[in-house]
């Protein structure tokens, strides 16, 4: 009876034309899926990273002294419901479940429970999410998508946006020109457009850089289609501490220039 039960099993075999299969196959579909999981998870820490990112970077925070102006825009609780970047916490739970799919399918992954797996995903993504913020990632890649994917500017809210409102006297870019003698400075904002800046009456605030490639932050008055009166300037960057310059009052183009020498 075994005998026949084996020649059977032969015959079907040669009938199917079956090989075996070998065992570096699935060496390496495990390795697929322990690949899958990391990358996943390293993927949704970047997500992480850049919500943080632009949730955090607006300037309710630091820059008190501007809550008028942005409360002049938008109620405080609205922007703050829509500066939430929906588009990243949505890559980010896609991402974790990509991860848990990757997980489950090595080899010992289905002896853990899905809420388990996860919560181990998200916590992974959140240390290393606060690693890559340690040196700007999210800053990074959220700068390079908000000018160079025009779409992504209509799926988020972010500081970018509430300084691109020269109409209430507030108008934030890069500095593409700084002519020194002229008290004026070219700008390109997060809309692609050009403004010249009367710099002129600007108070700088300290360790602020005026030079091409760097970005500011400008308040002041529209004057014309693409012109703009400056009063106040400063980096993009909130890495500076506020004290008073008296002598940037009287002569505003000296303070320029010595903060434009590195």
């Amino acid at each position: 009876m075994q005998k026949e039960r084996s020649q059977s099993i032969l015959e079907e075999i040669e009938k199917r034309k079956a090989v075996p299969i070998p065992r570096w196959h699935f060496l390496v579909k495990r390795l697929g899926f322990w690949l899958l999981a990391a990358i996943s998870v390293l993927t949704g820490s970047i997500s992480m990273a850049t919500a943080f990112y632009v949730f955090f970077d607006h300037d309710f925070i630091e820059d008190h002294d501007y809550i008028d102006l942005f409360l002049a825009q938008k109620p405080f609780i609205a922007d703050i419901i829509s500066g939430i970047p929906y588009v990243w916490l949505a890559a980010l739970a896609l991402f974790t479940l990509v991860a848990f799919f990757g997980f489950r399918h090595t080899k010992k992954g289905y002896r853990y429970s899905a809420v388990k797996v996860i919560a181990a995903s998200l916590s992974a993504s959140l240390l290393l999410s606060a690693c890559l913020n340690t040196v700007d990632i999210g800053g990074y890649i959220h700068r390079y998508l908000i000018e160079n994917v025009h779409v992504y500017n209509k799926l988020i809210y972010a500081n970018e946006h509430r300084w691109t409102n020269s109409e209430r006297g507030l108008l934030g870019g890069k500095v593409i020109q700084v002519n020194i003698p002229g008290h004026l400075l070219v700008v390109r904002d997060f809309k692609k457009g050009i403004w010249r800046v009367d710099i002129s009456k600007a108070e700088v605030h300290p360790k602020t850089r005026i030079s091409p490639g760097k970005y500011l932050k400008i308040t002041g008055m529209k004057t014309g289609k693409r012109t703009f009166q400056a009063l106040s300037i400063q980096a993009w960057e909130k890495k500076y501490h506020k004290r008073k310059l008296p002598s940037q009052k009287n002569d505003p183009t000296k303070s320029i220039q010595d903060i434009t020498v590195p």
